[in-house]
């Protein structure tokens, strides 16, 4: 159970009171927050079977700037529990799995909100340092030494400072002046200090880890924070997204943030020279800023896990650690240690938006979540996604039924493509009954049956056909011109016909379109349209078995967006 400190409380509350100070204009990143749905997957099952196996995963937890809500730990182990390590309390996931287990499967799933911090309007006068208070920032860990090379070249950096700011300034000025990215570096890196001062090269741990040192040396109190990125598209892998940032002690105001290695990445990335207005841009905003697009997870060097570990302590906490038989895993090595980390972008309608390739990545791997087609149907029963139930949107409380009891559960629901709004409808009504984790496959049947994904074809299922569109332009040119050309039919319900539909149609809903067909002339175009493509796909196919000759589909979505009039 996790337990803060004394200091822990104080340090949390000094940064509660300091809460209006954390959303400054920004001069570099993005929104002020972000917010997803990470799930994390775990399969240790290749291992041999007659070895015990332990897993340690760093458990994130809500702070003044990270919400973390709707956690579910789901798999077969035989314990789990939550602790924290007895020095720097820093959440655990702990799992253990018994001698012959041959299915070793974990997921936990949570979502994330994180905001912006931006913290530089510092107190014009600065107070003593309490160094007892902040003893721990100010030691030596196994790789981050403060003595010898280290003290020389951060008393050098340091020479002529006399406050904490003024020695943290210089010291994260020299990072970002005299370090850089090595992309050769293996993960985050390991932190090496004294190495890292020769070579100057290394990922994020490297970078910060150098900054820490050299603050500490220089009696200035920082620490790293590890943890992973937020994706930005709707859909990311973000297994390999770890990263490291950093944080110097400021008295008489509190924590402040820095990050000179994204500083760095970014330069790599953009081709920056140090002189570059936007490398300057970059300094300005990563002194005193972290962008919204990270979670936190672990803190602390030498970290000895609860349960504790067979093998040394941790170097860093920022991957997850696992034994089999008291072995330690390479963490690096996916042939390994098998696992995947995936977010899920949360539209404003709370909701998380998945695409085929994530959809068909959690059938792959098994993932415990209910699938959803939420058209009509007569819709489902010609051609599903296999594995999926039905539940139409119109139906939604007849059929809710059928929705997990456990609303934590991942629920995800799709219908006819991105300009179909049942599928976004249903996600809604889930979430107003309480269901936390609901996710859209808005791509929907159409996408998923096109790129040869695994259907259920009923009796009446034939392959898609490419059909005849009209754009809003055109059909409104029709409409204006000579009316005695074309037959216009809109196939929903009559409750939405009624709602607004194109001027000039007639309804013949799906249900009943073959039987009522008869009434449209074989000599003119029959224009069928629907919402967004799906029904008037069906009744453009009825009409091709019928023998019309003469046929286009349109999207009564692409009319509306047009700008055109729609009677009632």
């Amino acid at each position: 159970m996790y337990r803060p400190t004394p200091l822990t409380r104080q340090l949390v509350l000094a940064l509660i009171l300091a809460l209006p100070l954390l959303w400054d204009a920004p001069v570099y990143a993005g929104p002020a927050s972000a917010a997803g749905q990470v799930v994390m997957d775990f399969d240790l099952s290749h291992h041999d079977a007659g070895k015990a196996v332990d897993l340690w995963i760093p458990y994130p937890v809500s702070s003044p700037v990270q919400d973390i809500t709707n956690m579910k730990v789901s798999g077969n182990y035989d314990e789990s529990a939550v602790y924290t390590d007895k020095r720097y309390q820093t959440p655990i996931l702990y799992a253990h799995w018994n001698q012959g287990a041959r299915s070793r499967r974990l997921t936990m799933s949570f979502t994330a909100r994180r905001r912006e911090v931006v913290r530089r309007d510092f107190p014009a006068k600065e107070p003593p340092l309490d160094r007892a208070v902040m003893a721990r920032w100010l030691a030596p860990t196994s790789l981050g030494p403060i003595d010898g090379p280290v003290g020389e070249l951060a008393r050098k950096i340091t020479a002529g400072k006399n406050t904490v700011y003024a020695k943290a300034r210089a010291i994260y000025d020299w990072i970002c002046e005299n370090m850089y990215r090595d992309p050769k570096t293996i993960g985050c890196g390991l932190g090496k200090v004294r190495h890292l001062l020769r070579t100057r090269g290394g990922k994020c741990t490297d970078i910060h880890s150098v900054f820490v040192a050299l603050c500490r040396a220089a009696g200035v109190p920082a620490r790293e924070i590890f943890g992973i990125r937020l994706g930005r598209k709707d859909v990311q892998d973000i297994s390999k997204w770890q990263h490291c940032w950093a944080e110097y002690f400021q008295p008489g105001y509190g924590w402040v943030p820095v990050d000179p290695a994204d500083v760095r990445k970014l330069m790599l990335k953009k081709n920056l020279k140090l002189d570059d207005p936007q490398t300057v841009k970059l300094r300005k905003y990563f002194w005193g800023a972290w962008d919204a697009f990270r979670i936190e997870l672990a803190r602390g060097r030498d970290l000895v896990l609860n349960p504790p570990q067979k093998g040394a302590p941790l170097n860093t906490f920022g991957y997850p650690y696992a034994e089999v038989g008291g072995k330690p895993l390479d963490f690096y090595d996916s042939r390994s240690f098998s696992y995947t980390f995936t977010t899920y972008k949360i539209t404003s309608d709370g909701y998380g938006l998945i695409d085929t390739e994530g959809l068909k990545s959690l059938l792959d791997r098994k993932v415990e979540f209910a699938l959803f087609d939420a058209r009509n149907p007569e819709e489902y029963q010609e051609v599903h996604i296999k594995g999926a139930r039905s539940l139409p949107v119109k139906m939604f409380a007849q059929y809710a039924h059928l929705l997990p009891k456990d609303k934590s559960a991942l629920v995800i629901f799709y219908c006819n493509g991105v300009k179909c709004g049942k599928s976004k409808k249903a996600a809604k009504k889930a979430i107003a009954m309480g269901y936390k984790k609901v996710l859209v496959y808005a791509q929907g049947i159409p996408v998923w049956e096109e790129k040869g994904m695994p259907i259920y074809a009923g009796p009446n299922y034939e392959k898609r056909i490419e059909t005849t569109k009209i754009s809003p332009a055109d059909l409104n040119r029709l409409i204006k011109g000579d009316g005695n050309t074309f037959q216009l039919v809109d196939v929903r319900d009559p409750e939405e016909f009624a709602e607004g539909h194109i001027p000039g149609a007639i309804n013949i809903p799906l249900s009943g379109f073959a039987a009522q067909s008869g009434i449209l002339d074989k000599k003119k175009t029959i224009i069928v349209y629907c919402n967004s493509g799906g029904r008037s796909y069906n009744a453009y196919r009825k009409l091709m078995k019928l023998g019309y000759k003469k046929i286009n589909q349109a999207i009564f979505a692409d009319w509306k967006e047009a700008g055109f009039e729609v009677a009632k």
